[in-house]
């Protein structure tokens, strides 16, 4: 019994530095947040995120130099609501390892989720920070437009903005929070990709998708011609484990496009109008957004196809979204 509530009390010490640390930093306290860490050169933080790839400082002297200028320089993270949930520690001896979850809110109102790790170091009853990582999951600003869902269409992240695509999306519903093709047949094509995705959630399986072709693991999706004379498109990829869905991605369109020019020989007119189509507009829409008739149209459309081996805008849409 004594051990167990010894035990407790130090955990309690360690999680309280981990505490300490951080809200020295967020409240721009150099000397309280410097207090909390062990000072040789075997200290190091290693930070890792999706958009801004990672970023490891080895030694206390570069790590402090570092963290004083983030700290006197105003550069901190402005986040807000820090909870941390799944804390495990392990301690042996003098040394504590600690992992935890933590999610918190940044100035723009965005929901943070990071995967920590920390090991403390026991000198003279005190535990300080010896080594410190988080992972932070996600691009921050760019996944605000794109739905976020498990293996099985499950929806796991939905902001505001993909919501608001996805309402104006011919191809797409959620259904009982399950993400859904509009028609029977496009709810088939869109499950059969979602199955293609999460057979890459695993780190290593994707790995070895990217090593053999050389690129990242991305599906688009054409579902078919619209009501409207429209084609419906959404672009399935994979990052951390998860499946995310594109609606709309114009850089992405154009970079593809850009690849099916020289590989089929478009003219710029051809090259204007396939965007166009890509991009769900039917003939009539295409045309009047730039500024031709519909017959200059068609004969663009009439050499496209041509040129491509196709004869449908949906087989278009699919050539021209699969090449590079």
């Amino acid at each position: 019994m004594t051990e167990a509530i010894e035990l407790s009390d130090q955990n309690a010490a360690v999680m309280s530095v981990i505490t300490r640390e951080t809200a020295a930093f967020l409240r721009q306290d150099f000397n309280d947040w410097a207090a909390c860490w062990v000072h040789d050169e075997r200290t190091r933080e290693v930070c890792v995120s999706s958009s801004f790839g990672a970023t490891v400082h080895e030694g206390w002297d570069k790590l402090s130099s570092y963290m004083r200028e983030v700290i006197e320089g105003g550069s901190v993270c402005n986040i807000s609501n820090v909870q941390r949930s799944n804390v495990a520690i392990t301690i042996s001896g003098d040394l504590a390892h600690v992992v935890f979850d933590e999610t918190s809110k940044n100035a723009y109102g965005r929901i943070e989720n990071t995967f920590e790790t920390r090991v403390l170091e026991r000198t003279e009853g005190t535990w300080r920070i010896l080594y410190a990582s988080f992972v932070l999951r996600g691009h921050q600003y760019v996944d605000a437009s794109r739905l976020a869902v498990d293996a099985k269409g499950q929806i796991l992240g939905a902001p505001t903005e993909a919501r608001s695509h996805l309402e104006r999306h011919p191809g797409l519903q959620i259904s009982n929070n399950r993400l859904r093709g509009s028609k029977p047949a496009w709810d088939k094509i869109l499950q059969t990709g979602l199955k293609q995705a999460a057979e890459q959630h695993g780190y290593f399986q994707h790995y070895k998708y990217m090593t053999e072709s050389g690129r990242n693991f991305r599906l688009p999706i054409v579902f078919g011609e619209t009501d409207e004379g429209g084609v419906a498109v959404c672009v399935l990829f994979v990052r951390d484990g998860l499946t995310f869905v594109e609606t709309q991605n114009d850089d992405d369109i154009d970079e593809r496009l850009s690849i099916a020019k020289s590989v089929f020989g478009l003219s710029e007119g051809q090259m204007l109008l396939a965007h166009r189509i890509v991009s769900g507009d039917s003939l009539t829409t295409a045309s009047d957004t730039l500024g031709i008739s519909v017959n200059t149209a068609r004969t663009h459309l009439s050499r496209i196809y041509t040129k491509t081996g196709v004869n449908t805008q949906t087989a278009l849409v699919r050539t021209l979204l699969s090449v590079g």
